[in-house]
């Protein structure tokens, strides 16, 4: 079986954000960015290496022409390289897609970029991807349809209003305010305002701002349900304090607890018809509530350390596991 790995950011498609729109069109190029680089780069080898204990499969993965040591690297570990043109970035993914027999898609949701890939990938040929269903895809893209599916199900989010060129309520918002974009990724673009400091263009989310430890839990969703691995507690930082910088499996018993307990209800609600592979919800933990922050349908950069352990007893079953089996 020939496996095809696309990590976007390291995949030959690090030039696709300067089609986009609003503020986020200043990001011209990933490979700008280096901590995107970096968990991009280690996403891969940590994805290709695990898929590569499957027996007779080959992995076959993308890399931007700029990026030789990482080219280098993956096929001294067994992958089949392509070397990528950023300049034409669609035509050899969507030719990898077709002659795959199964394709792990990596990207940011940044302007609807995973959206557009899975598209792509889809429109190869039916049962190919290892990723999210259709509507699983939706509120993890969107965060305002995210909003509107969690209040459905009575999910504790940050209390919310839509901006739309300047024009929302935010009256029934309480205390200091976060700024986000409806489709980002990594806290790129998130910042903290007032109510009188809104933009007067584009369309934003704004949520209250929720003090708190950030977490992150995955579940690898299969056939038979969804196994969940070790929280992932995140850390924050850049220029604004959002931005994900790091991280480490939690240690803290107590927590660690409250949320697989949380994320076990949630990751039971969502609508994950059609979907395969690793699913992340991240969260802010507070001492009282569990808020929800987002849907990641993708691999995130826990997968890296969560890899290595090398067995765990996932929550809900009896028997040790890994990451492979």
């Amino acid at each position: 079986m020939k496996l095809f790995i696309y990590e976007m950011v390291c995949g030959g498609g690090a030039t696709l954000p300067s089609e986009c729109d609003g503020e986020l069109a200043q990001i011209d190029d990933f490979l700008t960015l280096p901590a995107l680089v970096a968990d991009g780069s280690a996403m891969l080898l940590s994805v290709a290496q695990y898929c590569q204990r499957i027996l007779a499969v080959e992995i076959v993965a993308t890399v931007d022409s700029r990026l030789e040591p990482l080219a280098r690297t993956l096929k001294s570990r067994g992958v089949t390289v392509q070397v990528v043109d950023v300049g034409n970035p669609w035509s050899q993914f969507v030719q990898a897609c077709r002659e795959a027999d199964r394709c792990i898609v990596i990207a940011p949701e940044l302007n609807s970029l995973l959206l557009l890939d899975v598209e792509k990938c889809n429109a190869c040929g039916s049962g190919k991807l290892v990723g999210p269903g259709q509507e699983l895809l939706a509120i993890g893209v969107d965060k305002v349809l995210l909003h509107q599916w969690a209040d459905a199900h009575e999910i504790l989010m940050p209390g919310w209003a839509h901006l739309l060129d300047g024009n929302c309520d935010v009256s029934h918002l309480d205390g200091a305010l976060v700024l986000k974009p409806i489709n980002g990724t990594g806290g790129i673009g998130i910042r903290k305002i007032s109510n009188r400091g809104l933009p007067n263009d584009g369309e934003w989310l704004v949520e209250e701002f929720v003090r708190g430890e950030s977490y992150s839990v995955s579940a690898i969703f299969h056939q038979n349900g969804f196994t969940m691995v070790p929280p992932w507690r995140q850390e924050l930082g850049g220029a604004q304090g959002f931005e994900y910088v790091g991280g480490s499996i939690c240690d803290d018993g107590s927590v660690t607890e409250r949320l697989n307990e949380w994320a076990f209800a949630v990751f039971n609600l969502l609508p994950s018809a059609n979907s395969r592979g690793w699913i992340s919800l991240d969260v802010i933990v507070s001492a009282q509530e569990i808020y929800m922050i987002e849907v990641n349908p993708r691999i995130t950069a826990s997968f890296d350390s969560i890899g290595e352990l090398s067995s765990f007893v996932p929550y809900q079953e009896l028997q040790s596991t890994n990451v492979t089996d």
